[in-house]
């Protein structure tokens, strides 16, 4: 039994490498993490992949066709995922590759609700000028409500908070030269869960993220999601969210609004 945990643990660190150095990486604005919670309950690997089509509005007006995989490991007391994400928008004219990161998370359940997490984070976005936002950081997360129908087990809800402190390098393309931008902030959610039926899923989630140096300088983002199983392991995802930064750089707007549909597909 030693050994077979020993090897899942390799299993998963090899994962970890492929993913951590694959070339995404070298190509990488603020992550709904929380929508990257595990998707199943069980002890072991589950591998996902899903695929997204966009219609954007705000600081760019675009279609586009979005691709994430993900790669869970559930302990006892310990989990963890990795998850990168490629986003391909097309114009009127040509289609580029101009937005994606990469998160790696780790959550330590301690206590009864109560999780201490760990994260690292690389992205970029091409058309906030971003070539690069790297995060490290630590929280702690509670579940505050914890709630299942008497009639139906499957029917539950759960609302989660979340408080903790993280360090943000930005780099952003400018002219003459690039603008370096460091900070330390406090990174705050409130997230709701609802599972409806089996396979039926409703999930909301607010950010809040100001610098310690200054709390007019912040960020928020609102995110709704609908997702529902047509069959096993294939569902269909809708998706809207609200961006907000306070201090955006160069010409671009304070905000951005996304609207998405897609589907995923689940492999345990």
């Amino acid at each position: 039994m030693i050994l077979l945990s020993i090897k899942k643990q390799i299993r998963f660190l090899l994962l970890l490498i492929i993913l951590a150095t694959y070339p995404v990486l070298n190509l990488y604005s603020q992550v709904n993490t929380e929508k990257f919670r595990k998707f199943y309950t069980k002890d072991g690997f589950l591998y996902n992949l899903k695929t997204t089509f966009s219609l954007k509005a705000g600081n760019s007006e675009y279609g586009a066709v979005n691709f994430t995989g993900r790669v869970d490991h559930n302990g006892k007391k310990f989990d963890q995922f990795i998850v990168a994400d490629i986003e391909y928008k097309s114009t009127a004219y040509e289609q580029i590759t101009n937005k994606g990161f990469v998160h790696l998370r780790g959550m330590w359940d301690f206590a009864r609700r109560t999780d201490l997490e760990f994260f690292l984070q690389r992205e970029y976005d091409e058309f906030l000028d971003l070539n690069s936002r790297n995060l490290i950081g630590t929280a702690i997360k509670y579940q505050l409500v914890e709630t299942q129908s008497s009639k139906d087990s499957t029917n539950t809800f759960d609302i989660n908070v979340s408080t903790g402190i993280m360090y943000e390098g930005e780099n952003y393309n400018s002219d003459p030269e690039n603008i370096e931008k460091n900070f330390i902030r406090s990174t705050n959610f409130i997230s709701a869960d609802w599972l409806i039926k089996n396979k039926l899923n409703l999930t909301g989630v607010v950010y809040y993220q100001p610098a310690f140096s200054n709390f007019n300088n912040f960020r928020a983002t609102t995110w709704l999601t609908f997702e529902f199983s047509v069959i096993k392991r294939f569902y269909v995802v809708f998706q809207v969210s609200y961006k907000y930064n306070s201090r955006p750089v160069n010409d671009v707007k304070s905000y951005d609004l996304s609207i998405e549909n897609g589907f995923r597909f689940e492999f345990p």
